[in-house]
């Protein structure tokens, strides 16, 4: 009895073995697709800008595109879905994050005439961009936006930022403001990231 256990064991490891082999063998090889196959439908999500019929201000605009999609905007300022970010309402928000500076949710870069980036300036927005300085004063930390490598962009760059962003279609989505930092659970942590849910009101 003690020989045909020994026996069926190794007949189960090798027939797992096998199988697993089979595995590797059959999946897809990942390592000769190129990178941009595997990014390719959150770069195609960012809304294009065909349709602005001035040259200049296109070129312009889709350099922003450009400079929008390979910061990885869309990280943070995507609205969560069941099955991930909904890139039809590229870019309004609803992200929760808590840092050590306080609680935020990811604004809406969307030019909404009274949820989004239409009721602030161009020199506004570029200003958060450049130092992280909202309008009313708060500096959002550097955790939440990484405006310190923005800093490194030129005033053309951000100019063509605002100028993409200005014709992103426009989504009525509320953003709660910031909130005062609150005492953390962990004392060692320094971030939490609240799961993927959606906290913007939608009003």
């Amino acid at each position: 009895m003690k020989r045909f256990l020994t026996w069926a064991f190794f007949i189960v490891l090798i027939l797992a073995v096998a199988g697993f082999c089979a595995f590797l063998y059959f999946i897809p090889p990942f390592f000769i697709a190129p990178p941009e196959t595997f990014s390719k439908a959150q770069n195609d999500a960012a809304p294009t800008v065909a349709d602005i019929k001035d040259p200049a201000q296109r070129a312009i605009a889709e350099h922003g595109r450009y400079l929008v999609v390979t910061a990885g905007c869309i990280g943070c300022h995507q609205v969560p879905g069941p099955k991930g970010p909904q890139f039809d309402k590229y870019l309004a928000g609803g992200l929760k994050f808590l840092t050590h500076d306080g609680t935020y949710v990811a604004r809406n870069l969307t030019p909404d005439k009274e949820t989004g980036l239409a009721r602030r300036t161009d020199d506004e927005v570029k200003r958060v961009m450049r130092s992280g300085v909202f309008p009313d004063g708060h500096v959002t930390s550097y955790r939440m936006m990484p405006w310190g490598s923005y800093t490194n962009w030129t005033e053309e760059d951000r100019h063509a930022v605002v100028v993409y962003l200005r014709h992103l279609p426009a989504v009525r989505r509320r953003i709660p403001d910031p909130e005062a930092p609150s005492p953390f659970r962990d004392p060692t942590a320094h971030e939490e990231v609240y799961g993927g849910k959606d906290y913007a009101t939608g009003k």
